[in-house]
């Protein structure tokens, strides 16, 4: 009778295999009802349960039973969907639903977070076929980089992704603030420079900056939509093609206001830059020409540029000379820190005025006020190349070899004594032969007093470590200073080996004052240090107009400084150290935004300033000496005749006659 039973109800419950779960309980619940097809028996059910479930099982429909029982292409299609989903075909539910969103909206929002770069070079690479979105891509970029920038960018191919790079490129880059009229300008002038001769070329270059005085703006056409863009018109112009920009992006660091783009890479940068309309109207104030931060500024992980050569056109009057980069390698650029950077930078090799110049990390360790020391040397034997070598067994001079009153707290850094100090590394800058006139334009003081020479520069700047970038191991050392503060002992311990500066002392007491003294020197802010060495060679200076309003110069002064400049033809060697606080180059772009360029002309016053007053003194002491001498010589030639006279009449006495018989 059972049998009989169980066999009813497979034929009835096997039409409910594909139906929906509450269904199926349904039909069970009832089935299990007093009276229907099984009997109440709690032994029993669970038995004839798991016959039920596994029966079930076997016998559900395949996805080939399936298919081939659907009719149309949507059902079949609608199958292939649901059958790997859910391994059986039933309608949606919620819980079906929900998963469903969950798994697509998590999955790609993770994709997109991580991969922020290949989901969109896959967002390029399917509408690649399609040259209109190709052009419509490119517009959107466009517009929103002018938007974002207040300079007009223009695509001028394709973007397509680097799949072999894992970036996205940008070919020929077209980014341009300047009239129109301007830029049609120097159009006719680049393609005359290549139709024609140089000498040709420079006339056109030289009727480029006939401007005004009064008006810097006196002789340029602006259209209507140019006249009301103050920007245009008291901003920089520039004009620049890039051939090949590739970027990798970051959503992630989107959302921490960082930006979209991750890393840049630029190659192939041609153009023109003209500030010769530029003008400041007042007293010039670094700080409110530093850039305000606002979320979402470029903050670039990595940034390198190959290939660059622009030509920048000063104002009043001054020649126009090219800058060209052959190679540069910047472990962060920042949109608030742009000139930071730059000095910090791991590697840029490039031309400035046809001058080569460098920035790199030095691998002697030797600081170069130290390898220049020798010239301060009263040992004799050195030559005036020699300030270029090395010399491995000199010992170094504790207190230094730098002038000016900020250099007194600061001593040679070697490697070792700088990271102790709290810099991570040190960032050397090289150029030589570089024209006077970029140097005494707009600076006060004796350096702004040179009219003619050139000048060899050399500088070594200690970069210190931010603390996002702290070490491990000094992280885990404050640590356990923490930790060794709270230990209370009745005779302090030492703990480590080796180097004094490694040892541990914990409790006893007040024993660790000094190391918590040492410790809050160190969590001081870091200053900025920067050692320069200067070479001027074949200089000329002319007494200045009015009388500078100098606070290590006077009037008495000036034409001694004016007279040691024109003496000294040969080499003028200036050494200084300039100490900044890292707050002045936080939204500054050049150097003048930071006061570097003013702390360095106050140094370079004071360098001519004592060389002028040692000069002095040199020369007082050779005519010390020089009257001693001569002074020492007469008195000794009264002795001698003296002597000889003393002599000569006692001999003729002894022999009993006298010179005159």
């Amino acid at each position: 009778m059972n049998a009989l039973k169980a066999g009813r109800f497979f034929q009835r419950a096997r039409p409910l295999f594909t139906q929906s779960i509450h269904t199926r309980r349904r039909f069970l619940y009832k089935s299990l009802a007093p009276g229907g097809f099984f009997a109440y028996n709690p032994d029993t059910v669970c038995i004839q349960l798991r016959q039920v479930h596994k029966t079930a099982v076997n016998n559900r429909p395949t996805k080939d039973e399936l298919l081939a029982e659907a009719r149309g292409f949507l059902e079949r299609c609608k199958i292939r969907i649901k059958y790997p989903l859910m391994r059986q075909m039933r309608p949606w539910t919620l819980n079906d639903i929900t998963a469903m969103f969950s798994w697509l909206f998590l999955g790609q929002s993770l994709w997109l977070l991580v991969g922020t770069t290949s989901f969109f070079s896959l967002v390029l690479w399917l509408g690649g076929n399609s040259r209109q979105f190709q052009e419509w891509i490119a517009y959107r970029i466009g517009q929103y980089l002018t938007s974002a920038t207040g300079a007009t960018v223009v695509f001028e191919s394709a973007i397509m992704p680097n799949w072999k790079d894992g970036k996205i490129r940008f070919n020929h880059v077209h980014i341009y603030r300047m009239p129109r009229s301007e830029r049609e300008k120097f159009q006719r002038h680049a393609a005359m420079i290549q139709q024609t001769s140089d000498d040709q070329a420079v006339v056109v270059q030289n009727n480029n900056n006939d401007n005004d005085a009064d008006d810097p703006l006196a002789g340029i056409h602006l259209d209507d939509d140019e006249k009301d863009n103050e920007v245009l018109r008291t901003y920089m112009w520039f004009d620049l093609t890039f051939e090949r920009v590739e970027v990798s992006l970051s959503l992630l660091r989107w959302m921490d206001g960082k930006g979209l783009v991750q890393s840049a890479d630029v190659k192939g940068v041609r153009g023109v830059v003209d500030r010769r309309h530029v003008r400041w109207t007042g007293e010039y104030d670094p700080v409110a020409a530093r850039h305000k931060y606002t979320p979402g500024d470029f903050e670039l992980a990595k940034f390198t540029l190959e290939d660059l050569l622009i030509t920048v056109y000063q104002p009043n009057g001054f020649r126009p000379y090219p800058i060209s980069i052959f190679q540069a390698q910047l472990d962060q650029f920042r949109k608030q820190w742009l000139f930071y950077d730059i000095l910090c930078a791991t590697s840029i090799v490039g031309a400035f005025d046809k001058c080569l110049f460098s920035v790199h990390t030095p691998q002697l360790e030797k600081s170069i006020l130290e390898q220049s020391g020798h010239i301060d040397s009263k040992k004799v034997g050195f030559r005036s190349h020699d300030i270029y070598h090395y010399y491995p067994f000199a010992k170094p001079d504790p207190n230094g070899v730098v002038v000016g009153g900020e250099t007194a707290q600061f001593g040679v850094l070697t490697d070792q004594g700088m990271r102790k100090q709290g810099y991570k590394r040190k960032s050397r800058i090289r150029i030589d032969g570089v024209n006077i006139d970029h140097i005494n334009r707009g600076l006060e003081g004796p350096p702004g007093w040179i009219t003619s020479g050139i000048v060899d520069t050399c500088a070594d700047i200690y970069i210190p470590q931010e603390a996002s970038e702290a070490d491990s191991t000094e992280l885990l050392r404050k640590l356990v200073y923490e930790l060794t503060d709270s230990i209370e002992l009745p005779q302090p311990v030492m703990l480590g080996a080796g180097n004094s500066d490694d040892l541990l002392v914990v409790g006893g007491g007040n024993s660790n004052k000094e190391e918590d003294q040492q410790h809050l020197k160190k969590e001081e802010p870091k200053k900025f240090v920067m050692d320069i060495d200067f070479r001027f060679k074949d200089t000329k200076a002319s007494v200045p107009l009015t009388t500078p309003d100098l606070s290590y110069i006077n009037n008495a002064m000036v034409r001694p400084v004016v007279a040691y400049i024109n003496r000294n033809k040969t080499i003028v060697p200036i050494k200084c150290r300039v100490v900044l606080d890292l707050s002045n180059f936080d939204g500054s772009w050049t150097g003048y935004d930071s006061t570097l360029i003013d702390h360095v002309s106050e140094q370079l016053g004071k360098g001519f300033v004592d060389l002028t007053m040692d000069q002095q003194a040199h020369n007082k002491r050779l005519k010390r000496i020089g009257y001693w001498s001569l002074r020492e010589m007469l008195r000794n030639i009264v002795s001698i005749h003296d002597m000889m006279r003393v002599s000569s009449r006692g001999f003729w006495s002894y022999l009993g006659t006298s010179p005159a018989n």
